[in-house]
């Protein structure tokens, strides 16, 4: 985004390949499965102003759906922290979504190539293209809290102003060797409606004990973790929260010890990776065990 961007460095970098019928088997396996998280069409990874912004994988036609996905409300005041959607009609409630939803960076310039449609009632979102998409361009919102929000007033200054966004940052060359990092990924995992009435994340392919499972970034968020349950402790003295990436924020605790997964934090650098800790099937609950229980 355009706005100041936080500690958010590289966890373990992974190239991109050209796309093929194998490439991402598990995303579109996932979609097949009527996930209710797909963002198999789009990646992220550092951009020019330092940041993170989303990027299409592949080329997308007008009108076509790029990333479809849930939100978890939050008790955070959107008009200060940038890193929210709105999230109900008075603007009163906000939420972070799943997936690369996050990551969209703002149009100031009338060059904004996707549109979001949200179902408060559902808690859920849908992206669509709002022209054609080449394969690998970045992928913009409008931003149309820009003009009531205390968090954007900057990029409305740009925008009024006419300011070219491409000449704010000298960071674009140093970037360059870079470009192809991705740091997002839940390919093997698909989101559905649990037994219990809420989602839960799910293997979309078998996973061996050891193998990663997912990996992604996480925003940092004024928010207390003691009263919300949503959001992950991003500090050893338990003082700072964070909303993750992809389907992190769905997978459901176990309470007898039967929990198959395990999540690595990387707090300098704002990422994780969770990592299978026992033999995983197709199919079978992703869960954790969550040790801020006590």
């Amino acid at each position: 985004m355009l706005f100041p961007r936080g500690r958010l460095q590289f966890c373990r970098l992974v190239r991109l390949q050209p796309t093929s019928p194998a490439t991402f088997t598990g995303c579109r396996y996932a979609s097949a499965l009527a996930s209710l998280i797909d963002c198999s069409k789009v990646y992220a990874r550092k951009d020019k102003y330092g940041g993170v912004g989303a990027f299409a994988r592949e080329d997308i036609k007008r009108g076509d759906v790029v990333e479809h996905g849930i939100v978890r409300r939050l008790p955070v005041d959107g008009n200060t922290c940038p890193y929210v959607f709105t999230w109900s009609e008075d603007r009163s409630v906000w939420a972070s979504g799943s997936g690369c939803s996050v990551f969209y960076n703002a149009s100031i310039d009338g060059s904004e190539n996707t549109q979001m449609e949200r179902s408060f009632d559902t808690d859920s979102f849908r992206i669509y293209a709002s022209r054609d998409i080449r394969r690998g361009e970045e992928l913009m919102h409008l931003y149309k809290s820009i003009d009531w929000r205390e968090c954007f007033k900057d990029l409305k200054k740009l925008r009024d102003c006419g300011a070219d966004p491409s000449k704010t940052s000298s960071t674009e060359a140093s970037l360059a060797n870079e470009a192809n990092a991705e740091l997002i990924d839940c390919s093997k995992i698909y989101a559905k409606k649990d037994a219990y009435g809420g989602v839960g994340a799910y293997a979309a392919v078998p996973i061996k004990k050891g193998d990663l499972v997912e990996r992604g970034i996480v925003r940092r968020l004024p928010v207390d973790g003691n009263l919300c349950p949503f959001v992950f402790t991003w500090s050893e003295d338990r003082s700072v929260w964070a909303s993750g990436s992809g389907c992190s924020v769905f997978y459901n605790a176990s309470i007898d010890g039967s929990q198959n997964t395990e999540m690595q934090r990387f707090f300098d650098n704002d990422c994780f990776e969770i990592y299978a800790t026992r033999d995983i099937e197709q199919h079978e609950e992703l869960t954790h065990l969550y040790k801020s229980i006590e």
